[in-house]
């Protein structure tokens, strides 16, 4: 069935006397959906309202949780029928009450605030809620700016959610034209007061902020726009909108008039049950296989995966072969086992859209993929605590290149503030990352958002300006080149002699070893009492933790060995600048609380298996086997190209009490004092239970594969 489609016009956020003198009428019930399928539990069926429920049906607190589960996709689609209900004229966030679902115009969602609108340059005061949006001139009547090529605005916050993007290739997605789909990211009226009302679009006002919980009632969403052409429009929630280059929101560039259609559709929901929000995902039915033949997917099916490989980053221009790697649930429930949280979305759905289409609204033409949800725990649990069902959740147009470990809940669990020297939780929002000033300090004028940049780090040899430059012997530079690129540089022009894994100095020893919190080298050949100690130290780290063999004889060669002088001569040059800026002040090293008993009690693997998933396998792959996509992006955590049974890291007595205290201070990447210790010791023996380099038999009692 063709549907009508919504031209959004900037003329519907401005003010009409009428519309904002008087009040708009009350939600109407409307009829529920008749809902097939199997269930465990009675729950009230959705209805075509604009209405959006408050909270999860039973608040997540029932029994049988494959009754969660339903309640929690019913919630979803009862959300996304409310927030997609027209827009009052006049009343930004405000549902059109009077008027009918099909009605054209904005959606409610669509005149959230969006996130450009909040934080703003130099940190000025966003406008009231009420005001209209201001375009550049080049968008004349088109009421919605696309500007973002990712879901997220900075390069960081990308790796964070969960694309690989490791600066080689772009993470974006692209049609089968090669046009880039755009994103937009918006925020409804509670998280928008809460968020100025605090100063926390000011992001020196943010770094000193203690802690942030946003209100119940919080709403954000993150929308993924596709050019249409032809009668693609008819099957898509589609609007006029004004597309430029991302060169900064005032000073966008090359700006065009496009018939944009909404392809996906992440919403966030906090909710007096989920402190750590509810999740929901949708998608246009047509992003993978074409269901309408006048719609294009994002897919080419004439094309092979060896020609197209599926979910791949590709460079500008080039078409993204995209594929659904986590199905749409189609079984039902097995109710006898309350603990597997099961529901046939794609029954659910069949139903909704058969609502949908009868009402003659585009909706009928998008699916809820799933809903991810927190399992309630102890009021003395911290929210970054959680256990979650689904363990996976990813939208085909948000999380394409990473969707067999993608889960919202985990990935957003690290968004920080902008305090630039400790972790503070941002409530589960990276949003805050936006707000600007950056906090003073040496590195956050050029750090990345989200990634610490306190003022403890030291500046690698490459930033640092000419007169605080006291080595200017290339041999620094080489040494700070071995750090970064360990087996790239140690290894080149020959096979793998030194280096037998794909591990860098700085995978444990983090910015270029000039990272407090992570065992860095100031002061390091004193620790190791002289240069004989340091060389002796260097070789062992190269035999176990880059399963390789020593770079030289210390009293023979070592002084001529390109890779060992230049790693010694790197690490002096460390000592000499923190005694520039700390003269006479004694250095620490090692991990904060290292030797504390607490990372001394051995974990439980089985619980450090659940973090992993959660927190780690998006970074780290989903067996450990790092990213290594276009070149190294993270490490590998086990098999064999990760460190040997005799490193550091490696269990000492039954526990794993060094690799604790590193994943305590400083994982996830720049999120450290994220991980309760618990979870350390937990995550930490679910590592070191991996096969590895030295070790025979893996946690499952089968032999451990050779190289």
């Amino acid at each position: 069935m063709k549907h009508r489609f919504f031209v959004v016009l900037l003329a519907a956020f401005a003010c009409s006397g009428a519309a904002a003198a008087g009040s708009i009428s009350r939600c109407d019930s409307g009829p529920a959906i008749a809902l097939s399928g199997k269930r465990c539990d009675a729950l009230a069926s959705p209805q075509l309202s604009c209405e959006a429920p408050k909270d999860v049906q039973g608040a997540l607190a029932q029994p049988n949780q494959n009754t969660v589960q339903r309640a929690a996709d019913l919630f979803s689609w009862q959300q996304f029928i409310a927030i997609n209900w027209p827009a009052a004229k006049g009343r930004r966030g405000e549902p059109a009450a009077d008027q009918p679902l099909d009605a054209g115009g904005p959606r409610v969602w669509e005149t959230w605030k969006e996130a450009f609108e909040v934080y703003r340059p130099g940190g000025a005061r966003p406008a009231a809620w009420g005001s209209n949006p201001t375009f550049p001139a080049a968008c004349g009547g088109a009421g919605k700016l696309l500007i973002r090529t990712s879901k997220v605005s900075d390069v960081v916050d990308q790796t964070l959610q969960a694309l690989p993007a490791d600066g080689t290739l772009p993470a974006s997605l692209k049609d089968q034209k090669g046009r880039l789909v755009r994103y937009e990211i918006r925020l409804n009226k509670p998280l928008f007061d809460y968020v100025v009302k605090r100063g926390l679009y000011k992001g020196d006002v943010q770094a000193k902020a203690a802690s942030i919980d946003f209100p119940d009632g919080s709403q954000l969403v993150k929308a993924a726009w596709r050019e249409l052409d032809g009668d693609e429009a008819n099957y898509f929630i589609a609007t006029d909108a004004c597309v430029c280059e991302d060169k900064g929101v005032d000073t966008p560039s090359n700006c065009q008039i496009k018939r944009m259609g909404l392809a996906g559709l992440h919403l966030m929901t906090r909710t007096a049950s989920a402190p750590q929000w509810i999740w929901s995902t949708y998608e246009q039915v047509d992003n993978v296989t074409a269901l309408h033949p006048a719609v294009k997917p994002l897919n080419n099916p004439a094309c092979s995966a060896a020609s197209c490989p599926p979910n791949k980053q590709t460079p500008d221009g080039v078409p993204t072969q995209l594929s659904r790697v986590i199905p749409i649930p189609d079984k039902d429930p097995d109710c006898s086992k309350p603990e597997q949280a099961v529901n046939n979305v794609v029954a659910l759905n069949a139903d909704m859209q058969k609502a949908l289409a009868q009402a003659q609204s585009p909706l009928a033409n998008y699916a809820l993929i799933n809903t991810q949800w927190p399992v309630p725990g102890g009021k003395a649990k911290p929210k970054t605590v959680f256990d979650v069902r689904p363990a996976l959740l990813g939208n085909t147009t948000m999380e394409a290149f990473s969707q067999n470990t993608s889960s919202c809940m985990g990935c957003h669990v690290m968004s920080r503030t902008l305090n630039p020297n400790r972790f503070v939780s941002a409530d589960f929002s990276f949003t805050l990352n936006n707000a600007q000033p950056r906090p003073k300090g040496a590195r956050c004028v050029s750090a990345e958002a989200s990634e610490s940049c306190s003022d403890k780090i030291l500046a690698p040899p490459t930033k640092v300006s000419p007169d605080r430059q006291t080595q200017a012997d290339p041999k620094v530079l080489h040494g700070y080149a071995v750090t970064t690129h360990t087996y790239e540089v140690v290894n080149a022009n020959g096979a793998p002699k030194y280096v037998g894994n794909k591990q860098h100095c700085q995978s444990c020893h983090l910015n270029g070893g000039g990272n407090p919190d992570a065992a860095w080298w100031v002061d390091a050949e004193k620790r190791q009492k002289g240069l004989s100690g340091l060389q002796n130290r260097i070789n062992g780290c190269f035999e176990r933790s880059m399963n390789g063999q020593k770079l030289c004889e210390p009293g023979k060669d070592c002084d001529d060995n390109l890779h060992m002088s230049g790693l010694v001569a790197y690490m002096r040059w460390q000592t000499e600048q923190y005694y520039r800026k700390h003269p006479g002040k004694p250095p620490v090293s090692g991990f904060p609380n290292e030797n504390s008993a607490a990372f001394s009690v051995k974990g439980d693997p089985v619980q450090g298996k659940a973090i992993y998933t959660q927190k780690c396998a998006f970074c780290h792959n989903s067996e450990g086997q790092g990213r290594y996509e276009n070149g190294y992006f993270r490490p590998a955590l086990w098999g064999n190209d990760s460190y040997n049974a005799s490193a550091g890291m490696a269990p000492s007595g039954g526990a794993s009490a060094k690799l604790s205290a590193f994943l305590h201070a400083n994982m996830p990447y720049t999120s450290g004092g994220l991980l309760t210790i618990a979870e350390s010791r937990d995550l930490a023996a679910y590592i070191n239970s991996q096969c590895r380099p030295g070790i025979q038999t893996g946690p499952d009692g089968k032999a451990c594969p050779s190289k």
